[in-house]
């Protein structure tokens, strides 16, 4: 047998170290990306079960008749609901609190609902305008009114094709109880003469109380 040159020894020796090299990222490209998946995976997961317990308080505060679930929203963050909006009264803010500390999966609470009574009021009130209007037949269809209500005023705004609908507009939101005062900004933008009213649209005036020139 022939003798092991130093030349031969040193190929050996950088063959292995390129082997080990070779084994060591290859280790290290397989195991990157499982830790990714693993981080990504719980946050995907922790996400759909921050948006479960969302959904699940909103729904008890709308099923509870107690608190306006219309001016309040709801967040939550890694288990951690935090709960915004209006209410009434004390009682109801602590009441949106004890609703929501009893949903499953809630680990923590903050309440920064607002105790504001007149705003509060001021929906309902807004609500109860526009429910009066949807029943006059003279606005039906009429999708440009606009109602806005602070400290029990009512401003009306929007177009109509009559002057008498926009009197219309107003003795009916005058008769919702609550409501101290209206001002009327609905502007009047006639789409044909003021005496071709058909004797339809005549009558459902009357029947609403609306005085009608002959």
């Amino acid at each position: 047998m022939g003798q092991i040159t130093h030349r031969q020894v040193w190929i050996a020796r950088v063959a292995v170290a390129v082997a080990l090299l070779a084994l060591s990222l290859i280790g290290f490209k397989g195991a990157a990306p499982s830790a990714d998946n693993i981080s990504i995976g719980q946050d995907d997961e922790q996400l759909q079960t921050d948006e479960a317990i969302r959904a699940k308080i909103e729904k008890r505060l709308l099923l509870d008749e107690r608190i306006d679930w219309e001016l309040l929203q709801v967040e939550v963050n890694q288990g951690h609901a935090i709960l915004y909006g209006e209410v009434r009264t004390p009682q109801e803010k602590g009441l949106a609190s004890l609703i929501a500390s009893t949903v499953p999966g809630v680990k923590g609470l903050t309440n920064s609902i607002i105790v504001e009574p007149a705003m509060a009021k001021d929906h309902k009130l807004a609500n109860a305008v526009w429910n009066v209007l949807r029943g006059v037949p003279a606005l039906s269809g009429n999708d440009t009114l606009k109602v806005n209500v602070k400290n029990a005023v009512v401003k009306l705004e929007g177009v109509v094709e009559r002057s008498i609908e926009k009197a219309a507009a107003e003795k009916a939101v005058a008769s919702v109880p609550g409501v101290v005062t209206v001002i009327n900004l609905i502007e009047v933008h006639s789409a044909a003469p003021v005496g071709n009213i058909s004797e339809k649209v005549r009558e459902r005036m009357l029947q609403e109380g609306v005085e009608v020139q002959p």
